[in-house]
């Protein structure tokens, strides 16, 4: 049943994302032809065209990061604090899991959360480092090593620096050790997934896998999330904390990358023209 509806999601998110893509385009179109119509000196149009991209790149992934971390710092002030109501929550959501469980739930939650743990995503990320270095994708490889190892590196100091106990192994299906917060296995997900949808939309040329690319990234990071709370190892809390920090280091490290892609791009444009300009007056 479980395996349908993850298919099912997949799918409904692959229509949804795919449609939307002329939606947003619109909007964005409708500014651009704006800003050119209403610039007042010509000559900086160009190099509007040129920047504008990375401004407005720094200026989302900043939004993003910003938004998604500021979740993050309020799960973690609540769950110092011990407020009553995040505990009743963790708790209500501990005690629905266990109630629900099923022979056919628990081969999903397994499979899921064993593709998202740690062993899980070293193997997806060396598999992929292997095919970027197969076709000699030097700097995309470099750009998943830091961001998965960094995510990795940071969810184990921040484990230390919170030090929650997670809930009771007793009801628990499968074995957890070390500490609860932020979930290991939802945010190393997060960034492993995220990261390679990333690289995805940068090597496929079709919005049509671009777009199951992302779906399917979305569902993977779901579905690792909520079997650790089937599972009994993770508070609720544990899991919204693991998601949004790892899209808050994911978002950093992408949009750091992306900004200087498009940085030496231009600077590369640059010179090719002054060797242009060169050449002619020579």
């Amino acid at each position: 049943m479980l395996f349908a509806a993850f298919v099912l999601v997949f799918l409904t998110l692959w229509a949804a994302i795919y449609a939307a893509a002329p939606l947003a385009r619109h909007p964005f179109s409708f500014l651009a032809n704006r800003i050119t119509r209403y610039a007042i000196v010509e000559r900086h149009i160009s190099r509007l065209r040129a920047y504008g991209p990375i401004v407005a790149i720094l200026a989302i992934g900043a939004g993003l990061s910003m938004w998604a971390g500021d979740a993050f710092l309020d799960l973690a002030e609540a769950v110092h604090s011990k407020t009553p109501a995040l505990a009743d929550f963790d708790a209500l959501a501990h005690s629905w899991a266990a109630v629900h469980r099923s022979a056919g739930s628990t081969l999903f939650f397994v499979l899921v959360t064993t593709i998202g743990g740690p062993a899980g995503l070293a193997v997806i990320c060396l598999l992929s480092g292997a095919l970027l270095a197969f076709q000699r994708r030097w700097r995309w490889l470099i750009y998943l090593a830091i961001t998965a190892g960094g995510g990795a590196a940071l969810n184990e100091e921040l484990k230390h620096y919170f030090a929650r106990a997670r809930p009771s192994l007793a009801e628990a299906l499968r074995q957890a050790h070390g500490y609860s917060f932020p979930s290991g296995h939802s945010m190393g997900s997060t960034i492993v997934f995220s990261a390679l949808s990333y690289l995805a939309l940068r090597s496929l040329a079709s919005w049509r896998w671009r777009s199951a690319a992302i779906a399917l990234a979305i569902t993977l990071i779901v579905s690792v999330a909520v079997s650790r709370v089937y599972l009994g190892v993770h508070w609720i809390s544990d899991i919204a904390a693991g998601i949004t920090c790892g899209f808050t280091w994911f978002a950093v490290t992408t949009v750091s990358y992306e900004t200087l892609r498009r940085a030496r791009a231009l600077r590369s444009q640059e010179r090719a023209r002054s060797s242009v300009r060169v050449g002619r007056g020579a």
